[in-house]
């Protein structure tokens, strides 16, 4: 998948601004900013495809649960599905229903003699970016160009010009994720979710 640099992001938020370079404090305020800002594109949905992990085998302990972190495996931000066997191999994989606390999943109908092991669908965690990262996603590269301007300018007292470049920053994010939907439209995978976008046009 396509990622940017933060340098490459940063360059941009300069030419945005029009402005030479921003002081020590600023850059503190945009990577601050970069930050929320990916945070609320990564909440927008659990599809988006770098972030979502589809039927990887995981440990139940001996409570019934699945927690967050196991080994060397991507730490769980969100749980999404849990199956007995892996999903999508055969229709039939039965799907766990479960709760979710600060140990992890914990499985309601787990069987007796199962085999200790399940299989999850689950977002993994959004990384932190600093001015070192060479991985912003580059679906979230040009929303987070035009909303940390918009932070900005709203910092410096420039509301008008904030909410203008905040509406071309939910543009760029828009586009994503109806490319997202169609994409979800087009398997099974993901028929139990929703995006940002297709909850506002019911």
């Amino acid at each position: 998948m396509q990622v940017k640099s933060y340098s490459d992001l940063y360059k941009l938020i300069v030419a945005l601004s029009g402005v030479g370079n921003f002081t020590t404090e600023e850059k503190v305020n945009i990577e601050q900013f970069v930050n929320r800002r990916a945070f609320e594109a990564y909440r927008t949905s659990p599809s988006w495809p770098r972030y979502a992990v589809i039927g990887e085998e995981r440990t139940v302990s001996s409570t019934g649960v699945v927690p967050y972190t196991e080994g060397v495996l991507d730490d769980i931000s969100d749980f999404q599905r849990i199956y007995r066997t892996q999903p999508f191999n055969r229709n039939s994989a039965l799907e766990y229903e479960f709760y979710v606390d600060s140990n992890g999943a914990n499985i309601l109908n787990l069987i007796a003699n199962d085999s200790g092991k399940v299989f999850v669908n689950y977002q993994k965690e959004l990384p932190t970016f600093t001015e070192a990262s060479t991985d912003i996603p580059y679906e979230f590269f040009f929303f987070l160009a035009h909303a940390v301007y918009a932070d900005f300018l709203r910092m410096d007292g420039q509301h008008t010009k904030a909410l203008q470049e905040e509406g071309v920053a939910g543009t760029y994010l828009a586009l994503e994720l109806e490319k997202i939907d169609l994409r979800s439209n087009n398997n099974t995978i993901n028929k139990k979710f929703s995006t940002y976008v297709n909850r506002q046009a019911r």
